[in-house]
């Protein structure tokens, strides 16, 4: 009885020790992981580093270290099992599980517009979580004018988006950022309105602008500094101090006296 005693208070830091392990699955593209290892007492919290089963030499007594897998003769695409043994009551974390990940090369497979002016497009790769950017070339300058979240599908892999095109010729494009952290870009999306060309009512005035039809617009400063801007038939100037001003508008700019 006294043995059993003696056995079960043996064992009884073995039992406290008890954690489960840390354990990142993938494929060896050449990249190493990195991990943080909190302090435990006078140590540190991982104990052990197998990586397909075997130990590796990593030096762990450390608050970040580096499993090297390049020191592990693994051949490019070959699956990894990495398990990370560490003490109770912490848990070290590995700062980029994704080393790990296949990496799928992002590209856009198609953009076009339709009939109604709507963008139609359809990528491959992974996309992440960052918003694909619809752009136009407007007024000699690629101007935002909206961002489609990649959760707002079509069906997989192919997005849309509804535009308000100025009369004439049209230019989109739509960008996304890769998990490289590099913009990739559609080629660019041409669509012909047949909506007449915008017109204003005069170019001095003294309360607001009055458009023929709702437009796109901004305003800027004869020195470039930028004013307002926004969409609709009217724009409202009788805070503007007077002077002369630059308005972009429809496809065309012109300059306007604030009365």
């Amino acid at each position: 009885m006294r043995k059993s005693f003696l056995l079960l208070i043996l064992c009884l830091p073995l039992f406290a020790m008890a954690q489960d392990d840390v354990v990142v699955k993938g494929n060896y593209y050449g990249f190493n992981l990195y991990v943080m290892n909190p302090s435990v007492g006078a140590g540190f919290c991982v104990t052990q580093v197998l990586v397909n089963n075997k130990p590796t030499s990593d030096e762990l007594r450390s608050n970040s270290f580096e499993i090297d897998l390049s020191l592990l003769e693994l051949k490019t695409g070959e699956p990894v099992t990495v398990v990370i043994k560490h003490t109770a009551g912490c848990t070290p974390t590995v700062i980029n599980p994704k080393a790990l990940a296949v990496k799928q090369q992002f590209s856009f497979l198609s953009a076009k517009a339709d009939k109604t002016a709507k963008l139609n497009w359809t990528i491959k790769g992974d996309i992440g979580e960052d918003a694909f950017i619809v752009e136009q070339y407007r007024w000699n300058k690629w101007m935002q004018i909206s961002e489609v979240p990649t959760q707002d599908t079509v069906k997989k892999e192919q997005f849309s988006f509804e535009t308000h095109p100025h009369s004439g010729i049209n230019t989109f494009r739509i960008v996304h950022t890769d998990n490289t952290g590099n913009p990739v870009y559609s080629k660019s999306i041409k669509y012909t309105s047949k909506n007449p060309e915008i017109t204003i009512e005069s170019l001095k005035v003294v309360d607001k602008i009055v458009f023929s039809a709702e437009t796109m617009w901004e305003i800027f400063d004869l020195t470039g500094n930028f004013i307002s801007e926004g969409y609709g038939k009217e724009i409202e100037v009788q805070d503007f101090e007077k002077g002369k001003y630059w308005l972009n508008y429809d496809n065309k700019s012109v300059n306007f006296t604030k009365k």
